[in-house]
């Protein structure tokens, strides 16, 4: 009997559930299974929208579970405070996946390509995601608007460029949580010493490259 948070859902997408589910234990986190039904309806969506927009290179299910929902899913514990902006938020990752991970944070997902905006609108409406805004834009023109509490940021640019791109919103408190493959020796003294950045190693169920945290935020007097 098909459980009743996977109903209508496509075969292939609810028998990878199990996988999604056992992913999410081994990094002690806690999905409900409507917030798991969620993930695969945006797993689904990016899927089909992939097929004429070349959203993501990762096209295969079971990887896109590994290399996409669980992967976004690593930063969670780190997210501090009840705003989120992602930058350069592509398909949307990580910030769908935390947004349903994480209903009572609102998100602005920022990107300067409009077919990925247009893509992240029609999330927003086909899931009701009411705590995600999609926003089309460069990030060198946001610092105007206000810091947000986190700043997520996805194997976007080196360390020194996020810092000087987000150097506006980290001055007003903000942490950026940049997601890497690897933190090198050398890209740590490329940021000024204004900016404290910490490295968390993070395991990924499904995955076996090295994945890191770097979370910058301004030194304290």
């Amino acid at each position: 009997m098909t459980e009743e948070h996977l109903v209508g859902l496509d075969p292939a997408l609810a028998a990878l559930d199990p996988v999604l589910e056992d992913g999410i234990d081994a990094m002690s986190l806690t999905l409900a299974p409507s917030q798991r039904r969620q993930l695969f309806d945006y797993l689904g969506l990016l899927i089909r929208w992939n097929r004429a927009f070349n959203l993501t290179a990762v096209d295969q299910p079971r990887a896109m579970v590994a290399r996409h929902l669980l992967d976004s899913l690593s930063v969670l514990p780190w997210l501090v405070g009840s705003t989120v902006v992602d930058s350069g938020t592509g398909a949307g990752l990580p910030g769908v996946v935390l947004a349903i991970a994480s209903p009572q944070r609102r998100f602005t997902l920022i990107d300067s390509n409009g077919k990925k905006v247009r893509f992240l609108r029609q999330v927003r409406r086909s899931l009701e995601l009411s705590n995600i805004e999609p926003l089309q834009a460069r990030l060198e023109t946001l610092a105007e608007r206000a810091a947000p509490d986190t700043v997520t940021a996805r194997a976007l640019a080196p360390l020194a460029r996020l810092v000087a791109w987000h150097q506006p919103w980290l001055e007003s408190g903000s942490r950026l949580i940049a997601m890497k493959a690897r933190l090198d020796d050398d890209e740590r003294p490329t940021v000024p010493d204004a900016y404290n950045v910490e490295r968390v190693d993070v395991r990924v169920p499904g995955q076996d490259a090295d994945r890191c945290l770097a979370i910058v935020t301004k030194r304290q007097p």
